[in-house]
């Protein structure tokens, strides 16, 4: 299984605030099932969308699988308030995410940068949480 390394708060706000577009400066092939894993470090200067709050950055997890996620669609314009467009001509490619599941427990590991595989380790813990889940749909 893919897994994404992302900085809190924004993990936060894709498993708890409704932020249902991950903005990337590339695209790739990738559709289905995803990790979410948090970085070790966050960042600290975020603006959310209005009326809502960014949280207190020491109280996330870091360094873990925090949920799972189905990416939809990778787009280049979107309505969401989460898509960030951009002032200059460079292009951001809105990952669409859908049914967003954060883990009843993090699991804490090592990230990677852009797409990198879950240990199969990992993906048992993953799966001994939500053992009804199909992530090979």
């Amino acid at each position: 299984m893919k897994a994404l390394t992302i900085k809190q708060p924004w993990i936060h706000a894709i498993l708890h605030e409704g932020k249902d577009i991950e903005n990337r400066s590339w695209k790739h092939i990738h559709r289905g099932w995803l990790t979410l894993h948090s970085s070790a470090q966050p960042c600290c200067d975020v603006d959310f969308p209005e009326r809502i709050q960014v949280p207190d950055l020491k109280t996330l997890d870091y360094s873990a699988v925090c949920g799972v996620v189905r990416v939809m669609h990778i787009v280049t314009t979107s309505h969401s308030k989460w898509f960030w467009h951009p002032e200059n001509d460079s292009i951001n490619y809105g990952w669409v995410l859908e049914n967003v599941i954060p883990l009843k427990k993090p699991i804490f590991c090592k990230g990677a940068r852009r797409l990198w595989n879950l240990s199969q380790k990992n993906l048992r813990e993953i799966k001994r949480q939500f053992p009804s889940l199909d992530f090979n749909e």
